[in-house]
């Protein structure tokens, strides 16, 4: 099923062609002291014609079908007839929703082999927009596919191809048409219309097996609308790549604390990742928040752990001169990487970001992304967007496991 909002568009942009189309041919209606004499038209085809336009510009569009319907009864119509009389059918079909109307109309006109140009391009999109609103996505995709060889496809008409090709599981194509819409949207300034486009295109990417691409497509899509449920796809996405690595997860639950979305299992997770690298601050804030969203039980384990979380963080404050002496007397990069995290956890992100800034310089580290993603995300707090970036690439660089998510914090900060 196709989102709604992409039906909506396909048959508003029905209505703005047939309408402008219209708008000429009401323009070029020959006048009734005009008729048998100039133009190609009859009298008495006229008389119908602008009586049907009254009727229509008065909002009678059931008059003005009826009366064009009678004037087409009187075939054979010259050129100049049976373009006038089934423009304005467009016009009143389109204006009263009669989708199937418009839909043999266009097929009418198409028929004749007297539509060229820019008007075929007209035709032939109104053709493929209507055949969308109307749910036959096969016959859509066919028209648009006769546009395309036009070189005619727009941002708009790409998104309903590439829709209308998920709609048919026609996924492989799919794909390739939706990247292009997102490209066309982006070159049109209209990236925030493509949170549905990558929803579709992380979608055929999947079905088609495509797993790197798959990946890629999700954290554009993250990137472009960051909510709990693109979250979750996205955790279970680094669970399945990183095998569970912490320094991985704990960065993809920082975000998701970050953007306000971690729901369910994620506090949990987190508080687990937390414990497991020494930042019981992060694990207290984990579990008071999963527990106030109803997402961690209150009960005695988890009350157990909370108090514990608490008191670890309560002993690492004592704790931090001396670490502070030792780290910097020893000149220890590992010493140093220890004590930014103590201060991170802690939400000493200026002292945090100098601890880590000291360890990745003296190096000698035994995970050199960590400690990048700390003084990155430490940085990004302090809203030192640069300086968080060139940390975030660092810890890709250092190791490809997190090279993803360190991407993903470069692109949110």
């Amino acid at each position: 099923m196709m989102p709604k909002t992409s039906m909506f568009r396909a048959g508003a942009m029905a209505a703005h062609l047939v309408l402008a189309v219209a708008g000429l041919v009401l323009a070029a209606l020959p006048g009734e002291s005009l008729a048998q004499t100039q133009g190609g038209w009859r009298k008495e085809l006229a008389d119908k014609a602008a009586q049907a336009q009254a009727a229509g510009q008065k909002g009678n569009y059931g008059e003005a079908i009826r009366l064009l319907k009678e004037a087409k009864a009187k075939a054979p119509l010259s050129p100049q007839e049976e373009q006038g009389i089934n423009e304005l059918l467009l016009w009143a079909a389109s204006s009263a929703q009669d989708h199937k109307l418009v839909l043999a109309t266009v097929d009418e006109r198409l028929a004749t082999g007297r539509v060229t140009g820019a008007e075929l391009t007209r035709k032939l999109r109104l053709r493929a927009t209507t055949q969308y609103w109307l749910k036959d996505y096969r016959g859509a995709a066919a028209t648009f596919d006769k546009l395309a060889a036009q070189g005619a496809l727009t941002a708009d008409d790409l998104t309903m191809l590439g829709s209308a090709q998920v709609a048919l599981k026609d996924f492989g194509r799919a794909s390739t048409t939706l990247e292009k819409a997102i490209a066309a949207n982006d070159k049109a300034g209209r990236s925030k219309q493509n949170a549905k486009l990558l929803a579709m295109l992380y979608s055929a990417y999947t079905e088609t097996n495509n797993k790197v691409k798959a990946g890629q497509t999700l954290q554009r899509w993250f990137a472009v609308a960051p909510s709990a449920d693109t979250f979750k796809y996205l955790a279970n996405s680094y669970e399945i790549a990183s095998e569970r690595d912490p320094v991985v997860m704990i960065n993809v639950y920082r975000l998701g604390l970050a953007k306000g979305i971690l729901s369910g299992e994620h506090y949990s997770k987190y508080s687990e990742a937390a414990l497991d690298l020494s930042s019981p601050g992060e694990a207290v804030v984990a579990l008071e928040k999963g527990m106030a969203a109803g997402a961690i039980k209150k009960d005695d384990r988890n009350n157990r752990l909370l108090v514990d979380a608490k008191g670890q963080a309560e002993r690492l404050k004592g704790t931090l001169a001396q670490q502070e002496k030792e780290a910097v007397a020893t000149k220890s990069g590992e010493l140093e990487a220890k004590l930014a995290t103590a201060y991170f956890t802690l939400k000493n992100y200026p002292k945090a970001a100098e601890a880590a800034q000291r360890a990745v310089t003296e190096g000698n580290l035994k995970r050199a992304d960590d400690v990048n993603m700390v003084l990155g995300v430490a940085l990004a707090n302090q809203k030192k967007s640069a300086e968080a970036k060139k940390a975030f690439t660092a810890a890709g660089v250092a190791n490809a496991k997190s090279k993803d998510v360190a991407a993903l914090w470069s692109s949110a900060t």
